[in-house]
């Protein structure tokens, strides 16, 4: 099924909390002196006007980013400042929301290599339009066409230094499990990978609650998770946004949970409920 756009949630609470996850542990990376190679098995359009038909049709945008002050000083609002002309004050006037793909071009350096995973043909479209220096083969951007669970763990090196992203949609339930598959291949593969997964906070949980459950069991060092809910649990609907990150750079846990405890209020609509713990301890 290739039905899911995501500009038509892009900028939401979700990606608000996903995307200061990921350029936060990016940024962490880069610190390293040797190259970082980032995957993104749902790439996107990776860039996304806030003019385009999709996004004003259901602009969630307005109940995530542009909440945010414009002077917040986390790596993804230095990306959404760099994509935007805005005042501070108008942040509901937003010209451009960055996706994740944006976010890691900005934080990644020119020895990096980003790898673009996509397989809807229409967003495939915009990401090269996009992104043309891949095109190009310029900047160390590589987009890939096809089934990124399939795709990502063929494309790691274990000899590299390597951080991936997983964030499908969900449409099809039996993707929780293969997010578990593609984490055990390219852990299987190159076990010091950083693995970052997304997945949404839904009424009933039991889908997330087996897929914390599986990737807990593969029992990687510094595996840390992260919920945020905007919205009460019984609501329908995603009420929230949840992350389990497999092999956290080190010691940045108590960053992070300082930086989602200073975002929670601002995003809050009925709830604000932010749990982060360290589901397997660092070894």
């Amino acid at each position: 099924m290739l039905s899911y756009q995501h500009a038509y949630h892009a900028g939401g609470p979700a990606d608000v909390v996903k995307h200061t996850l990921w350029a936060a542990i990016l940024t962490q990376l880069v610190k390293k002196e040797s190259p970082l190679h980032v995957f993104e098995t749902h790439s996107g359009r990776g860039l996304y006007p806030t003019s385009a038909p999709e996004t004003q049709k259901t602009p969630e945008y307005l109940t995530g980013v542009a909440r945010i002050p414009m002077a917040n000083t986390t790596p993804y609002m230095d990306a959404v400042r760099t994509l935007n002309t805005v005042d501070a004050r108008l942040m509901a006037q937003l010209e451009v929301i960055p996706g994740s793909p944006a976010v890691a071009k900005h934080v990644l350096r020119d020895v990096d290599h980003l790898h673009l995973a996509e397989a809807h043909p229409l967003e495939l479209e915009h990401l090269r339009t996009n992104f043309p220096h891949a095109l190009r083969r310029e900047r160390n951007i590589h987009i890939h066409e096809g089934d990124g669970h399939k795709l990502i763990p063929t494309l790691i090196r274990p000899g590299n230094r390597n951080a991936v992203l997983i964030d499908p949609s969900y449409e099809i339930k039996t993707e929780y499990q293969q997010v578990v598959e593609t984490v055990r291949d390219i852990i299987t593969r190159a076990p010091n990978t950083t693995v970052m997964v997304w997945y949404p906070l839904l009424n009933p949980k039991k889908n997330s609650q087996l897929l914390i459950d599986r990737l807990k069991s593969l029992n990687v060092s510094a595996t840390f998770l992260t919920h945020y809910g905007w919205n009460k649990p019984d609501a329908d609907g995603m009420h929230g946004t949840g992350q389990i990150i497999l092999g956290l750079p080190y010691k940045i846990e108590r960053d992070l949970t300082e930086t989602l405890k200073s975002l929670a209020p601002q995003l809050k609509q009925k709830a604000a409920d932010l749990t982060t713990t360290m589901l397997i301890p660092r070894r």
